[in-house]
This record gives structure tokens, sequence and C-alpha cells, in this order.
């Protein structure tokens, strides 16, 4: 029998996902204004094993998402759309005379907050490449197109371990944790980042992930295959990621927080603006 994609979407979370929480991506009292979070990193990201210094946004926003077609609907209020929180990864990163620019998008269901869309774009002086994963049951279904040779294009399932992420959901994911809950280590298992321009082998490795507490912060540390992720939070909600020390040697450090409509800012000067404007500021 064929299942709808609402089907597939109304599944009870698998055991690992009692290990975080949705309620952050529930909170009506802070996604209800219709506002982002955008956030802006001063960052040192490694290429070809030097770190190159730029500048990262992360940007979260909750909004309806079409089942069928696993896109936002042009009408908000479309019958059968399912609620979905954004986190958009925008990298611009200097390479010597060259540039890449890269965009990642995740979007978890605010249900249970599970996984069900993921998308790169990545251009560079070499080419460029889309990728994109969409959950299908217990599976992705991933479809590539890159300017690499052998690497054209294709589509292939990946199936997700009952305690499976991927390493691009974890900038959300730490913040999910029960911080009122004694610290106790969770095992996962931790498939790696997409934020490339070529095609993925996905393999779901043992990972590790637990936290530190003090008065105001929070140290999240991810021990994974390639070594340990820290990632420090806000002590409150809603637990900002303040800085990501990636095992990797790439550093995100936090220098603005806003809570805005963006998509209204985009004439000449609008940056400047709303940098300004302490209103939309998040508490340093």
């Amino acid at each position: 029998m064929v299942r709808s994609p609402l089907f597939w979407l109304s599944l009870i979370a698998s055991p690992a996902f009692a290990q975080f929480s949705p309620a952050l991506l529930q909170n009506d009292s802070y996604w209800g204004d219709a506002k982002a979070e955008f956030n802006i990193y001063d960052a040192q990201i490694v290429r070809d094993g030097a770190p190159r210094p730029c500048e990262v946004l992360h940007i979260l926003v909750r909004e309806p998402m079409d089942p069928k077609q696993f896109v936002k609907p042009d009408n908000p209020g479309q019958s059968g759309a399912v609620p979905v929180l954004k986190l958009n990864q925008i990298l611009h990163v200097p390479i010597g005379l060259s540039v890449q620019q890269q965009m990642h998008s995740s979007f978890w269901r605010v249900h249970n907050a599970q996984l069900l869309k993921f998308s790169l774009t990545s251009s560079d002086s070499v080419g460029n490449a889309y990728k994109e994963g969409r959950r299908e049951g217990a599976a992705i279904g991933y479809e590539y197109h890159t300017s690499w040779d052998g690497m054209a294009g294709g589509k292939e399932n990946v199936a997700i371990p009952a305690n499976g992420f991927f390493y691009d959901e974890l900038p959300l994911l730490v913040r999910t944790l029960d911080f009122q809950k004694p610290s106790t280590p969770i095992e996962l298992q931790l498939a790696g980042s997409i934020i490339n321009s070529k095609k993925d082998n996905f393999a779901f490795k043992p990972a590790k992930l637990s936290f530190k507490s003090t008065e105001r912060e929070i140290d999240v540390a991810v021990e994974h295959s390639g070594g340990i992720d820290h990632f420090i939070l806000d002590r409150n909600f809603p637990n900002l990621l303040r800085q990501w020390n990636a095992a990797d040697g790439s550093r995100l450090k936090m220098k603005r927080s806003l809570k805005v409509a963006y998509w209204n800012y985009n004439k000449p000067g609008d940056r400047e603006k709303a940098l300004a404007d302490p209103m939309l500021r998040h508490p340093d």
C-alpha cells in the first residue's frame, strides 16, 4: 500500500528523540512573532588545511512546509501544511583569489524535532553544486548534482539509524537538550557534514554528547570520529549559540544576534540600520 507523505511525517519519533526536547521549536512566545533569529559570527573556517577568516550567518525561522513538494507554500494557511523550523547556515569563505559561497538549510518538524529535509548550494571557482535530502520514512532520499567527474548527478536512499543524526544538525540539536536534567553522556550515530561541493558518502559513526553548565553558559561537547566539537551556549533560554569550536580547527564566535523580519530589510543601508537598532538585538 502506498503511504502519503503525511503518514510518514506523523510517525512517532524514535527513542533517540526522547533524549532531546522539541520545546524550543514549539515555543510560540519566541517564534510566534513572525521574526527570525539572525546570528552573525566572526569565523575562521578551515579549507584545504588552513583557517580562512570570514563571516558566517545562522538564520532560524519557523514556517510552514508543503509535505508533498517539501517547500514553503505561497499560502501560509494552506491545509495540511506542516510547521517546521528552518536553519540556514550561510558561509562566504575567501580562498586565495577565489571564494566559496555556500548555504546549508535544515528543516525540522516542530512536532517532534525530526529532520524532514536538508539542502545545500555551493559555488566556487570550480563550479556549482546542489544537494538535497528528503525524509522518506526511516531513510533520506538523497539527490546530488555537482561539477566533479563521476559525480555529475544521481539519487540514492540513505538509511538513518534509530539514533542517527547529521553533523549539520548540531547547531540546533545541542540547543534542544533538556538542561534541567543531569548531564549524562548521550550515545549517537553521526554522519558527516555535506557542506562541500562533492557527492557525499554517508557513514553513521558512533558519537557521544555531554554538557557542563556554569552560571552563565553551557559547554556542549560532541565527541565524534573526527575529534571533539565544543558548542558554547547561553545558560538561559533561548540558549543562543555563542561560540562553536570545531574539531577541524574551524571557529565561530558570535558578534551580533538579532530577532528580526530580515526579509523586510532589503534596501541599501538596511543592514546598517538593523544592526544599529537596539530593539532588534538579543542581550549580549
